[in-house]
């Protein structure tokens, strides 16, 4: 699964996502002016940058064997995602890619690790769980990813040439029915787990855009998702903290607790991480939860709408927070106070002097410094 796909089926749709196939590069920018679409072109790279010269260029074709040529004349700022980027040789910034400690890492003056050869074991299974291309030619292949497969049956063909499963598990990689490929190119990958991640996304390639977004000054402020008194959630995000709860709102959003745990912990991880800052933001952090909700089998989440005032005017401090501080026991907080405390930080004392919510709040007053 892949936005690639949509070359094939005309779009694809990933967490709600959709990518549209862009079939000439006519098409390109008006589909690129869709605030609900990501254009797909597999026009030649040379036209497409001569029609559209990009601010930004990103290779992601992973070619960890091949020897990369100088791409830093391509555009202003060249990223480079894995084995053999150098930032004096090809391009200007690098991405890590390779499982470890330095997954993600940006790499902003030398060159990103060797390939060390070995994919990383699931459930102790190494190599062996892919399958690789017995000849060139044309892949056919009437399996999806996700599909269970046994041992020893037919996974689908190249050129007569049948490819069949070499172990139980479930299709974690899968090149798409019709396209060509050369002979040792990888085509399926297994995942022998019980549990397999075969959809939504995985660690490694979240790490990865994660660093790309860091390399672009695009990351959100990774210190600000949780205040000191969320960290006890911060590993497993069974609670929604402050900086969710604030997107939800922002979204027009109310999900329940039960409905936020039943989501998988990589949708709730992209949430914490989505960007909300535009109304485009706004619209695609909600698609992206309703069509989780509607995978999963749960109802659609509850629309509201939300008065931001109280929070987002630094000029009064809430009637609403300030009785509560005094029901409490708890200091006036005076406006100058108020003023100086960050969206987030208001956003929270707002929600922290709700019905059931004032047993955190002492711990917030002394984080944000007003007690």
């Amino acid at each position: 699964m892949a936005f690639a796909d949509a070359l094939f089926a005309g779009t694809a749709t990933l967490e709600g996502v959709v990518a549209q196939r862009a079939p000439n590069l006519d098409t390109l920018l008006s589909i690129g002016a869709i605030d609900e679409l990501v254009p797909v072109c597999d026009a030649p790279l040379g036209e497409l940058m001569q029609a559209y010269p990009p601010d930004v260029l990103i290779d992601a074709r992973m070619r960890k064997r091949s020897a990369i040529e100088d791409q830093r004349t391509l555009a202003p700022t060249v990223v480079g995602l894995g084995p053999g980027f150098d930032t004096r040789t090809n391009c200007h910034i690098a991405i890590e890619t390779a499982w470890g400690e330095c997954l993600g890492y940006v790499v902003r003056e030398g060159r990103t690790a060797a390939l060390e050869g070995e994919p990383r074991p699931l459930d102790g299974v190494g190599r062996e769980r892919f399958v690789y291309a017995p000849t060139q030619g044309v892949w056919h292949t009437a399996l999806q990813i996700g599909s269970r497969v046994t041992k020893g049956p037919s996974i689908g063909h190249v050129e007569g040439h049948q490819v069949v499963a070499p172990l139980d598990g479930f299709l974690r990689g899968l090149s798409h029915d019709g396209v060509a490929v050369a002979k040792r190119q990888k085509i399926v990958e297994i995942d022998p787990r019980d549990v397999p991640q075969v959809f939504g996304q995985g660690e490694r390639p979240r790490a990865i855009a994660k660093g790309v977004l860091k390399a672009l000054n695009l990351h959100g402020d990774a210190e600000r998702q949780f205040f000191g008194f969320e960290r006890e959630f911060e590993a497993t995000l069974d609670c929604m903290p402050m900086s969710v709860r604030l997107k939800m709102d922002l979204c027009g959003i109310k999900l329940s607790l039960a409905q936020w745990r039943a989501l998988p912990a990589e949708a709730r991880r992209t949430t914490l991480d989505a960007q909300c800052e535009s109304h485009v933001d706004v619209r695609r952090l909600r698609r992206f939860l309703e069509w989780w909700i509607r995978e999963g089998g749960g109802t659609t989440p509850l629309q509201i709408q939300i008065d931001h005032s109280d929070w987002q005017v630094a000029t009064r401090v809430p009637d609403q927070v300030n009785y509560v501080l005094a029901s409490s026991g708890l200091p006036h907080l005076p406006q100058p106070a108020w003023a100086r405390l960050d969206d987030l930080q208001r956003f929270a004392l707002c929600k922290l002097t709700t019905k059931g919510q004032a047993r955190t709040l002492p711990v917030a007053l002394v984080e944000f410094g007003l007690a």
